[in-house]
């Protein structure tokens, strides 16, 4: 018997958050503690960083952050 390892895309993008769906002002979005609660769940190595923040007059406020999973880092 073959035992297939799933990608981290897989095991997050299987987790059902319909039930967790908040609208804001017209946005759709998730709690971050509660995403972040199933990330590590699903991968319990994951680490994130808050690096520097940015104001845009259009945009608002900018928080830039780093998620790191598996030994892949993505920047947000």
């Amino acid at each position: 018997m073959e035992q297939t390892i799933k990608t981290t895309f897989e095991k997050l993008s299987a987790i059902n958050v319909n039930d967790r769906v908040e609208k804001k002002n017209g946005l759709t979005y998730l709690s971050w503690a509660w995403a972040w609660s199933e990330v590590k769940k699903a991968c319990p190595d994951a680490t994130y960083k808050i690096k520097e923040t940015d104001y845009d007059e259009q945009l608002g406020f900018m928080c830039h952050t780093e998620v790191s999973i598996d030994g892949e880092t993505l920047e947000m």
